[in-house]
């Protein structure tokens, strides 16, 4: 990683050491566009999506909710990661966690759906 790479993951781990998930500007409690978008591509439930900088994001959760099976989340902040998987309980195990800035990620599978 760079040092601007250093400087954006420092930054992201700060931002998700301080503040709750109502204090950021992009928090959802249900995330309806992102699930209308997804939902009207008619995809198989286990279609492969990965979420970019999804690191607290509702969607994936809610993406399970409904049955999609195939759910990838990147993002620079490991804490974010981490706050997800604690919300989602038993059902974390079930998603691949990427911890990477976008701009360094080298996918190892192709995704057919991929939401930022």
């Amino acid at each position: 990683m760079t040092e601007t790479g250093d400087k954006r993951k420092e930054h992201w781990e700060k931002v998700y050491e301080s503040k709750a998930d109502q204090e950021v500007s992009w928090y959802q409690e249900t995330p309806t566009t992102s699930l209308d978008l997804i939902n009207s591509l008619n995809l198989y439930r286990n279609a492969a999506i990965i979420d970019v900088g999804g690191g607290n994001s509702n969607l994936i959760g809610q993406l399970q909710k409904v049955g999609y099976t195939n759910l990838s989340v990147l993002d620079i902040s490991a804490k974010s990661l981490e706050r997800t998987k604690i919300k989602l309980e038993q059902h974390a195990g079930k998603i691949q966690w990427i911890v990477s800035d976008i701009l360094d990620f080298r996918p190892h599978q192709q995704y057919d759906v991929c939401h930022d």
